[in-house]
């Protein structure tokens, strides 16, 4: 089995899977790897089942000696981890010798990381979940973060790691959102406010939900009586400030919520971090449906880029109608999301990406372009992913 001992903890790493399903009722929140996506990939990376027990890691991770030899695997954020010195990037599996030193060191990209074993790692299940609920204190490693002297070890020997580097990461500023169940009891404004406006994550943010800084939303009058809260709520008290439920949220609130951050994008909402700007953009039932299938077929192949050219003489504009930002490079994108906008002539032209994938490079804003100049390349995955812009005008 591959087992590490650990040296130094980090600011928050703790064992997780899937969640702990079935016991909300009783008070007993599912909870579980913030990054479902990040975490399924680790493990596949492995040939693990997708709901192996891994290691969450956030933001500033720890230093792990290998004391038995296996392969593991890591994916998630960029938080610059190495193996003996040598970078090891995200997306990559690898075999460690006795004696191999992980570490992590400046946050590039993200802010959770997921480290995989053979099999997950053998902690004892408790309601039928490996991970961990600090608040109840249950699961993991006693339902506490890992501390310094902490041994981890795998369920199984052996196995094979898979090395080429995969986009494991669905990093992203732009949400997309459904209005609330009760959005009848705000102000008419609120929700063309949510929609419209640029929002900063507030360092008062932790793994029950980030807090939103920057203009006020109108919130409703009086009291509301406390009802059930899903991951991804958008919650708006009378400060007018927003709070978007995460996986550690408590099961009942007070607060309406004003939208709800479809399922698919949890992903990249998991690794927003402090400082981080923030977006929101309305889709239907039937588009968070088809976003989710989508976001959950794993691809085959091996990774592939697309770009798009400069149609015309022009310049890059960074801001979409609104006035709010665009995605850069590093940031994953959707189908049909507004990628770049591109000036000329007068006009203004949307540049929309026509499948799922990672930004990989992008000239800087206002950056003046000839016709058959790169504005865009894609990073997608393998047979999953079909390439192709479209320009619209915008």
């Amino acid at each position: 089995m591959t087992t590490v001992r650990v040296v130094r903890p980090g600011l928050l790493s703790a064992v997780q899977d899937m969640g702990r399903w079935g016991y909300e009722h009783w008070g007993v929140m599912v909870g579980g790897a913030h990054d479902e996506w990040a975490l399924a990939w680790a493990n596949r990376l492995l040939g693990n089942g997708e709901n192996e027990a891994a290691l969450e890691i956030t933001a500033v991770g720890p230093e792990l000696e290998v004391t038995e030899a296996g392969p593991l695997a890591l994916a998630g954020a960029d938080l610059s981890a190495t193996a003996d010195g040598q970078p090891w990037p995200p997306g990559t599996g690898r075999r460690v010798g006795v004696g191999t030193r992980i570490r992590f060191g400046v946050r590039r990209r993200g802010f959770r990381a997921y480290l995989a074993f053979p099999g997950g790692l053998a902690v004892s299940p408790v309601l039928g979940s490996r991970t961990t609920d600090l608040v109840s204190g249950i699961g993991g490693l006693g339902g506490r973060p890992m501390a310094a002297g902490d041994l981890l070890a795998s369920l199984e020997r052996g196995g094979t790691a898979v090395s080429t580097e995969w986009p494991t990461m669905r990093a992203g500023h732009v949400l997309r959102v459904m209005p609330g169940v009760r959005r009848n009891r705000f102000p008419a404004l609120s929700y063309f406010q949510l929609l419209t406006r640029e929002f900063t994550v507030s360092a008062d943010s932790n793994g029950m939900g980030l807090r939103l800084a920057g203009e006020p939303v109108a919130s409703p009058r009086g009291d509301w009586p406390s009802e059930g809260m899903a991951v991804g709520s958008i919650e708006c008290p009378p400060s007018g400030h927003l709070l978007v439920l995460m996986k550690g949220r408590g099961s009942l609130g007070g607060y309406p919520p004003l939208a709800h951050v479809i399922r698919a994008d949890w992903p990249a909402m998991a690794q927003l971090a402090p400082g981080d700007w923030v977006a929101f953009e309305e889709v239907d039932t039937e588009g968070a449906r088809v976003a989710l299938a989508e976001a959950w077929q794993f691809p085959v192949g091996e990774p592939v880029a697309r770009g798009a050219v400069m149609p015309f003489a022009g310049w890059l504009v960074d801001r979409d109608r609104y006035g709010r930002r665009l995605p850069r490079a590093g940031d994953w994108v959707w189908p049909g999301q507004c990628v770049t906008r591109v000036a000329a002539t007068g006009e203004v032209w949307e540049v929309l990406s026509g499948s799922a994938g990672v930004l990989d490079w992008m000239p800087p804003p206002a950056h003046l372009l000839n016709a058959g100049d790169p504005i865009v390349v894609m990073k997608g995955v393998g047979e999953a992913h079909d390439g192709g812009f479209e320009l619209r005008h915008g």
